[in-house]
């Protein structure tokens, strides 16, 4: 979501649909991509079937994607009023053919809601409470071994987005749990306009396995782990924002507006909290 190695004369391939919700969000975390998109921050549509979806799912038609993501901007799709009105239609429209995927803290976890997608992405910073806190804003980690009972045949995913609190030696510990939970895939994220973590991996002694869209994907125990720079990761997507703007650019912080750029990193020393997530 900000790739710096985009080259249009050599586009990636279009592997997401991602459909962004906006509105209030249960958490504060500091490093929401939200945050530098305000402009989508007067567009609440929680209880609304998304502008130009229909828009959205012929463009990703015509460019093959592989799933269609729900997920938000500044918000968390568990917090979506229309859930099943929506999972119905693309499912219809797409003619059952694309797997739908939902990217989630999981902090209003209902088994039903939750169920009514084929794949999932969770993001949780840390087991540990306290820097759970620090990096999400409140709360504590949903209860991922309920989850996982639930829904054994489900696709389940853990995102750990990476920062000082949790990259030296918690990010290792996060990882002995997923892998001792059962969970297959973890990703470590990049964040987008904080300073630059680096891979925790590459020096950890983790066996390397493969490139995943570019980036290095490792095993931990049970799980494969990648590294996920969303920088430069090789991949484009189909972007469909609350404010009913269809772009066909992986990078989303461009994708939204016209005017939208690119910058280099170094220009963001922190996050910063809008009082909407408050």
């Amino acid at each position: 979501m900000g790739c710096l190695n985009s080259d249009p004369n050599k586009p990636f391939a279009h592997f997401f649909g991602n459909i962004h919700l906006s509105g209030p969000c249960n958490r504060s975390c500091y490093f929401c991509i939200g945050q530098h998109m305000m402009v989508l921050d007067g567009e609440n549509n929680l209880d609304q079937i998304p502008k130009n979806i229909g828009k959205f799912l012929r463009e990703c038609m015509e460019r093959n994607v592989r799933e269609i993501c729900v997920t938000g901007t500044n918000t968390d799709p568990l917090l979506y009023k229309k859930t099943f009105e929506l999972t119905d239609y693309i499912r219809y429209i797409m003619n059952n053919k694309v797997p739908l995927a939902i990217r989630t803290n999981a902090v209003l976890y209902d088994r039903r809601v939750f169920g009514s997608y084929d794949k999932a992405s969770i993001t949780i910073c840390s087991f540990d409470e306290e820097i759970y806190r620090k990096m999400m804003g409140s709360g504590k980690p949903p209860d991922l071994p309920l989850i996982l009972a639930n829904h054994p045949l489900m696709d389940i995913k853990i995102n750990v987005v990476l920062g000082p609190e949790n990259v030296e030696k918690d990010i290792f510990h996060t990882l002995d749990c997923c892998s001792f939970l059962g969970i297959r895939r973890v990703n470590l994220r990049e964040p987008y306009g904080q300073p630059h973590i680096g891979d925790p991996l590459e020096k950890s002694g983790a066996l390397f396995l493969r490139k995943t869209l570019g980036m290095p994907t490792y095993s931990w125990g049970f799980t494969e782990v990648t590294y996920w720079d969303v920088h430069y990761v090789e991949v484009e997507s189909v972007n469909l924002y609350a404010n009913g703007r269809v772009s066909i650019t992986y990078p989303i912080t461009k994708g939204y507006d016209p005017s939208g750029e690119v910058l280099p990193q170094f220009r963001f020393p922190g996050g910063r909290i809008h009082e909407q997530w408050l």
